[in-house]
């Protein structure tokens, strides 16, 4: 069985998880019948240290999106798990990745074309100790790349 150690929680903007930016395999003892919970046993203690560290960050991570997305007029709305997929809808700003037009115009087509805009973003990221932040965020229209650098930025500050 391989895996990842982390935590995971669903907030009103955010989904995130954080992980140990590793897969782990682990295997059965050979005396499995003595030991039939090995392997949820081992995830169950490997995910302590990045639930508690997602519980201590969780609300000042609240507030600080919240404050973000005031201060800055993100365009990120409540998390929808079921908004769609748009390619594009990062409107890539910074010289990080690049477009195409196609994409471009895929997403600017979908968000002008839809009644009510809910695309699904997700970014992932390490920290300086190499531990892994997954972030999805729901947007009712294209958000810059530059704008989710920032977002990330107070996500770091708040996991270092």
């Amino acid at each position: 069985m391989s895996g990842e150690a982390g935590a995971g929680a669903i907030t009103k903007y955010f989904h995130i998880f954080f992980s140990s930016g590793m897969t782990v395999s682990v295997a059965m003892p050979p005396d499995a019948e003595e030991h039939p919970h090995y392997i949820s046993d081992y995830f169950t203690e490997a995910n302590k240290p990045f639930e508690k560290k997602l519980e201590q960050a969780l609300p000042l991570l609240n507030d600080e999106i919240q404050k973000l997305i005031n201060r800055l007029n993100l365009p990120i709305i409540v998390y929808d798990p079921n908004s769609d997929f748009v390619r594009g809808a990062i409107n890539e700003d910074t010289n990080d990745f690049d477009n195409t037009f196609a994409d471009e115009d895929h997403a600017n087509n979908w968000f002008s074309n839809s009644k009510e805009p809910k695309a699904f973003v997700s970014i992932e990221f390490m920290t300086r100790s190499f531990s892994k932040i997954t972030l999805s965020i729901t947007v009712k229209q294209r958000i810059l790349r530059s704008q989710l650098n920032k977002l990330q930025d107070v996500i770091l500050s708040l996991f270092e």
